[in-house]
């Protein structure tokens, strides 16, 4: 059998290695036009919630939210890392809003369960889409619209390197180096088709490089600030110098501690154990009556309405 397109095996890789440098570039300069392009006019310069975002998403917007009112004494921290609502505050953001009402079903939440739940609804995504339209992020869909274009001369170069390399095993030639551009080449494409959480135009970048450095952003000085809610919007809650909700942060959101809801008397004794009695009385296991598990969330099961 011949080798198709008449190239050598050296000849055949050389020109496979030059097209894969192409095809990396290719993939390359979508990412920078991604990052520079303009979608929209800044209306201001971005506050505190608009950071979060810029750093790490809808989850960073609700971490520093629940800092920014642990700080104004709306909540307060609890045992076992936890949190609850101090009065009845009221709050004009509509991402400190769903933090409350999220807070106020429970006695005392962890702080796992309520990123979340609160990161799932639609007052922290709303931050991303005013940020899409004053031009400081790439919208979802269009990043990963051109994202996964960027690959396909990559993938195509692929497709013929593996009709090389079967054709290879079927004649006895040695594959060794093709094999491994083809490893390479699978690996390139999976990673440069996935597109991150949070995708910053070149503006969306610069704004958060001055956040980092001190400077004044939308009303609020990192330096000489005297508030835990800065650190934690450009460093998530890994930087709230609350040890105990730090580690509560990190928690899974099976392993939670002693925890009584209100209204129901319900009691989850031991974090994460399996074996511990859902109901008021103590006689359903968990999940017996529902089919939660137990670190099932609003719905049944130990950690649902009664456990936040």
């Amino acid at each position: 059998m011949e080798r198709p397109w008449g190239l050598s095996g050296p000849e055949f890789l050389e020109l496979y290695w030059i097209a894969l440098a192409v095809s990396l570039a290719v993939a390359i300069a979508v990412r920078v036009c991604l990052r520079g392009a303009r979608q929209g006019a800044p209306a201001g310069a971005p506050g505190l919630y608009d950071i979060a975002f810029l750093t790490g998403g809808p989850r960073r917007v609700v971490e520093t939210s629940v800092a920014s009112l642990i700080d104004s004494g709306a909540l307060r921290p609890a045992r076992d890392g936890a949190v609850r609502v101090v009065g009845t505050p009221v709050s004009d953001d509509p991402v400190d809003q769903a933090v409350l009402t999220d807070a106020t079903r429970y006695r005392y939440r962890t702080l796992a369960l309520l990123f979340t739940s609160v990161s799932e609804q639609d007052a922290p995504r709303a931050v991303g889409d005013r940020l899409v339209e004053q031009g400081y992020l790439v919208a979802p869909r269009t990043a990963k619209r051109w994202l996964r274009r960027s690959v396909v001369p990559m993938a195509l170069l692929g497709a013929v390197g593996v009709v090389r390399w079967v054709n290879g095993l079927a004649i006895g030639a040695p594959v060794g180096w093709l094999t491994l551009q083809l490893v390479l080449t699978g690996l390139l494409v999976a990673l440069l088709r996935k597109a991150r959480l949070v995708t910053r135009t070149a503006l969306g970048s610069r704004v958060v490089a001055q956040a980092r450095a001190g400077e004044s952003t939308g009303g609020w000085r990192m330096a000489g600030s005297a508030g835990n809610a800065e650190p934690v919007a450009l460093d998530g809650f890994a930087a709230h110098p609350n040890i105990p909700l730090r580690a509560a942060a990190r928690r899974p959101a099976r392993s939670r501690g002693r925890l009584t809801a209100t209204g129901s008397g319900t009691t989850f004794m031991a974090a994460g154990t399996v074996g511990s009695s859902c109901g008021s009385g103590g006689s359903s296991s968990c999940g017996s009556s529902s089919g939660s598990s137990c670190g099932g969330g609003g719905g049944g099961g130990c950690g649902g309405g009664g456990g936040g």
